[in-house]
């Protein structure tokens, strides 16, 4: 028995196939999908979404967004999601130093800048 997984962003559907097994990186953690899984609906995080298909590992880093569990379907809505082997470590490692210097004097600048820091920390640890 496979798992259908399926990544949605605003733009496409960017992922859909089968696995014998899916990991979710959600916000406060990473979690195991396997066949027969209970229903959950949980938030993502920044970080990357593991595929294991009969093709071989597949990875992709996804930006946040929510994932649902059903039946034997994973789907995934996320506003960005890019395979680990376009991911440049040097970019990343850029974009979490810009994310670091960003100022953060009010709440709402705050915010910004630690989702900012989220997001390139968790692309950069895809990229590695």
């Amino acid at each position: 028995m496979a798992i259908r997984c399926i990544v949605v962003t605003p733009e496409r559907t960017e992922v859909d196939c089968e696995a014998d097994s899916v990991t979710l990186p959600m916000y406060d953690g990473s979690v195991g999908i396997l066949p027969g899984r209970a229903p959950m609906i949980g938030r993502l995080g920044f970080g990357t979404l593991h595929l294991a298909t009969a093709a071989g590992p597949q990875r992709y880093f996804v930006d946040g967004g929510f994932a649902q569990v059903e039946g034997n379907v994973v789907s995934l809505l996320t506003s960005r999601s890019i395979s680990v082997d376009l991911l440049d470590v040097g970019k990343a490692e850029e974009a979490l130093e810009v994310a670091q210097e960003m100022p953060a004097s009010t709440p709402e600048l705050a915010q910004l800048k630690d989702t900012a820091v989220r997001r390139a920390r968790g692309q950069l640890r895809s990229a590695r």
